[in-house]
């Protein structure tokens, strides 16, 4: 709830305690509830694929949409997972209800072409209502039993009826009213807020997947005709993807273009319309040139993509809190689904696990992770730290930045150094100091 402030947030849990008060009242006035648990699969004793969920897989917590996509390779197919064990009694008397909550040493019934290291296939482990493991039913009690405690009940029955029965109607009531008066407040603060709240610029959504492959196919085209002229793809800060044009600006000023590619800014920019850049032969055996882009927003002529390669150093995300940390997450989930960075490894630390945002890098726990996987990663990659590195682990990053042929980059949050500064503001306004136009981002 980053997009409440910190009075509203106040607001809220004022009221959900006032409503949770309301319902433990109303719980000990009345008895519980015993609401129907959803009735379990009738597989029991079946032979299927299953699978017993670990802690964690890659250094992050699974979650059904992972175990989706290793098993099944597709990650869509995390409901059909879901709906095969929704209702299922696991370890602990847990069932299985929601899609987005599974735990260690539950045991998941897969699909029948589930495959890969972890699948087990045989009779499904079954679990009862009460977590323990399936047994046989209990026997019925008998006559004698049931005639001892049916005058126990019966006698027990009126102790429960005293003199405090106006008691409970007069606290649920007080609860209530403490809940009512947080609503109140949160709803006007909110009204308030809004009203005072500038309009936010126009801007676009992150970069879809469509459009990442029309940036793939434009930059493997200048790539091919690089290569084809003998030289190679000069060092590129930024590319735009327009309607009708590709545009990339160089770090230093080059005339000599290949075939297809027009300058223009005394060598500062090269542009190929989108009709030559589908028309070009491409040569999908050489490396992608710009292998860590990063979408930074819109402007008038396009969608603006920013080269992390470029930075060599600590790039910062300075700005509004809520919008830096958004930015991040963007960032990591669209390079780790580009294909132009198919060779990068990208890794976070610090951020907090959101299956919904389908993050397909590694989540680590710490720096010192990521320099054991940067040794086993030759292609590089990116870092990502949601706070500034310090002590050893500044040195470690330190250290996989410099290191020969600078194949990694780092995207720190509000880091103390940087060569690199990207600021975002509340209204999502991006500004890099690296193009001559800011660019307006919803994340």
């Amino acid at each position: 709830m980053n997009w409440l402030g910190r009075s509203a947030r106040a607001a809220l849990r004022y009221a959900m305690t006032g409503l949770t008060a309301a319902a433990a009242v109303a719980v000990l006035a009345t008895g519980p509830a015993l609401a129907d648990p959803i009735p379990a699969p009738s597989d029991k004793g079946q032979s299927a694929p299953y699978y017993v969920v670990t802690q964690s897989y890659n250094g992050e917590p699974e979650f059904l949409y992972e175990i989706a996509e290793r098993f099944l390779g597709d990650g869509n197919r995390a409901m059909e997972i879901f709906e095969l064990n929704k209702g299922r009694w696991q370890p602990g008397d847990q069932q299985v209800t929601k899609p987005e909550v599974i735990e260690p040493e539950w045991v998941l019934r897969l699909p029948p072409d589930a495959k890969g290291d972890g699948v087990k296939t045989g009779p499904l482990p079954f679990f009862e209502a009460g977590g323990a493991a399936s047994a046989a039913p209990p026997a019925a009690p008998s006559a004698a039993a049931t005639t001892q405690a049916t005058p126990t009940t019966a006698a027990q029955a009126p102790a429960s009826d005293s003199g405090n029965g106006w008691l409970a109607p007069v606290l649920i009531g007080l609860a209530a009213l403490l809940a009512l008066g947080g609503l109140v407040w949160l709803v006007l603060f909110l009204v308030k807020r809004q009203r005072a709240k500038k309009p936010a610029p126009v801007a676009l959504a992150v970069m879809n997947d469509s459009d990442a492959w029309a940036v793939d196919r434009a930059a493997r085209a200048l790539a091919t005709a690089c290569a084809q002229q003998g030289r190679a793809v000069p060092d590129t800060i930024a590319v735009v993807l327009g309607p009708e044009a590709v545009t990339i600006r160089l770090a230093t000023p080059d005339e000599a273009a290949p075939a297809g590619w027009v300058v223009s800014d005394a060598g500062r920019v090269w542009s190929s319309t989108v009709g030559e850049v589908q028309r070009a032969v491409v040569d999908n055996s050489l490396p992608a040139p710009f292998a860590q882009l990063v979408p930074i927003g819109l402007t008038g002529t396009g969608q603006v993509l920013l080269n992390l390669a470029q930075s060599g150093g600590v790039i910062s995300l300075d700005g509004d809190t809520d919008r830096v940390g958004e930015l991040a997450r963007a960032w990591s989930v669209r390079l780790a689904r580009s294909p132009w960075a198919s060779g990068v490894k990208v890794v976070r630390v610090g951020f907090e696990l959101d299956p919904a945002e389908r993050f397909t890098g590694v989540e680590a726990q710490s720096v010192a992770d990521v320099a054991r996987i940067a040794e086993t990663n030759p292609g590089g990659g990116v870092l990502f730290l949601a706070t500034p590195p310090r002590g050893h682990d500044l040195v470690t990053v330190n250290g996989l930045l410099d290191a020969p042929g600078r194949l990694w980059s780092a995207v720190v949050v509000k880091a103390d150094e940087a060569v690199w500064r990207v600021s975002i503001d509340a209204a999502g306004t991006v500004q890099t100091g690296l193009l001559p136009q800011r660019t307006s981002l919803r994340v």
